[in-house]
């Protein structure tokens, strides 16, 4: 275990940077990430689920790479928040999927965000929810429960056609 009092060096800080940055685009966007995760839990709490979902969507528009690229670019620097010992608490499949709602620019095709409950196996198990991003019917980055088929889908976000 790491002692709270550790400070970093500087190589380990530059390697930490590496591994977030692939370009200095990536800037940018991991700040807008940032305040994003950071402005969420306050936002659900004043709005209603269908009100934010409706406000936070961006328009379809070509952002210069295939979605797999996409998904993985903002994983990564979702993930640079996250890992943050003040923000670690906001490391649920809710807030990975309604971030990558938020900021993945498909060029053509449906992106739906769904939300579910997995039930306990016995009495005593408490129900746990999931969330999860589709496009065009295809899972990106599935809570295990979803893709192992326990999760019963209790809202999706907008509703199919």
């Amino acid at each position: 275990m790491v002692e709270a009092s550790r400070r970093w060096t500087p190589a380990e800080i530059w390697q930490g940077l590496r591994r977030t940055f692939d370009s200095p685009w990536d800037v940018p966007l991991c700040l807008r990430i940032g305040w994003f995760v950071w402005r969420l839990p306050a936002s659900m709490e004043r709005r209603p689920l269908p009100e934010v979902l409706a406000g936070i969507r961006q328009p379809m528009g070509d952002a210069g790479e295939a979605i797999d690229g996409q998904v993985g670019r903002i994983g990564r620097l979702r993930q640079a928040w996250l890992n943050l010992p003040s923000l670690a608490a906001r490391n649920t499949c809710y807030v990975r999927a309604i971030t990558l709602y938020r900021f993945l620019r498909p060029d053509r095709g449906t992106l739906r965000i769904h939300f579910g409950v997995e039930p306990g196996v016995s009495p005593d198990d408490r129900v746990r929810g999931h969330a999860w991003v589709t496009h065009e019917g295809d899972l990106l980055e599935p809570p295990e429960p979803v893709v192992a088929g326990r999760v019963r889908e209790i809202y999706v976000f907008p509703e199919a056609d």
